[in-house]
């Protein structure tokens, strides 16, 4: 009985606690932005706004559901083998946050590589693991016993599997493009470099982890191990869209002047390559970038930031190393 206490309860202190830890991570990425990032799009800051307010709620039905296990309920035998409000409302949330997190970088797939149908493809399947996480959340609600929970084993797998594939597709998708964009100069070969490293990291936390619940769920279908690997789910998939945005420029101010200097090796790169291809414009990844960047910003169509003439000096800062992020 004390070993089956455990796999009830020890999962969910430990995801509880992963939980908290990246929710404060994610209060520091958002003040990080506002402070930042002013001129950025209201759709934009409307998300990131949306994404804090669900890692907050989030946060809040995780400690209720660990405050109900742990102390209320603590040594009622009968209390701990059912859901509670918190585990129903996980796999809502989480379902929730992914396919908002997914779907942006849906957008940035069909900003950077003009794919629409990869895009799409990858929008219909984060509304598709949304939609399955959200009958998870009424299912659990319904059966209530952690012991019957096997019988929405279809629906699980599905909202797990579903999310598992959109991030690997993501992932892969932003990793080629980037790897077929290199021009054989360093300083765009440097960005390109950069970026992928970012790409792959993020990718591989969010994979990982949600890799991480399908096998654990899948060897212990009867017990909360899965929850030690999915409460801090959404909080890995906030982290990583919140993170991609300040990356846009670096972490520490004092910065500015190397990316100057790596701003000013590009430009050189950008002119070498017109002289010896003669073309009349900079790369296909430097203007993909930039109209990347520039959907970003409230500015007008008649203002500078927002014309359509597209010259090296528009390219982005370069990334910081200070954390993770797609792009």
């Amino acid at each position: 009985m004390s070993r089956s206490i455990d796999l009830l309860l020890g999962p969910v202190l430990i995801g509880t606690m992963m939980s908290i830890l990246l929710f404060g991570i994610m209060v520091v990425q958002t003040y990080i932005y506002f402070e930042r990032y002013k001129n950025d799009a209201t759709w934009i800051k409307a998300m990131v706004i949306l994404l804090f307010i669900l890692d907050a709620l989030s946060s809040a039905f995780a400690m209720s559901m660990t405050y109900e296990y742990l102390v209320k309920n603590f040594g009622d035998l009968e209390a701990i083998v059912v859901t509670n409000i918190g585990i129903n409302a996980y796999p809502i949330f989480t379902g929730l946050t992914a396919c908002i997190v997914q779907c942006f970088f849906a957008r940035r797939i069909d900003v950077l590589t003009e794919r629409r149908w990869l895009a799409i493809s990858i929008a219909v399947l984060a509304n598709f693991q949304m939609l399955a996480g959200i009958g998870v959340g009424i299912g659990g609600a319904i059966v209530k016993r952690f012991s019957d929970l096997g019988k929405l084993k279809q629906i699980i797998l599905v909202w797990l599997f579903g999310s598992v594939v959109t991030d690997a597709l993501i992932t892969i998708s932003l990793v080629l493009f980037l790897h077929q964009a290199k021009t054989g100069f360093p300083g765009t070969d440097h960005m390109t470099a950069r970026i992928i490293r970012f790409t792959v990291q993020t990718g591989l936390l969010t994979t990982t982890c949600a890799l991480g619940v399908v096998m654990a769920y899948l060897i212990s279908s009867q017990s909360t191990v899965d929850l030690a690997f999915g409460l801090p789910l959404s909080k890995l998939y906030t982290n990583s869209l919140v993170s991609s945005l300040n990356a846009r420029k670096g972490w520490d101010p004092q910065e500015s002047e190397s990316s100057d200097n790596w701003q000013a090796e590009l430009n050189r790169d950008m002119r070498g390559r017109q002289m010896e291809f003669n073309t009349p414009g900079p790369s296909t990844l430097t203007s993909d970038f930039m109209g990347m960047t520039r959907e970003f910003t409230d500015d007008g169509p008649g203002s500078e930031a927002g014309s359509c003439s597209k010259t090296s000096s528009d390219v982005p800062t370069s990334p910081s190393s200070g954390g993770p992020s797609r792009v």
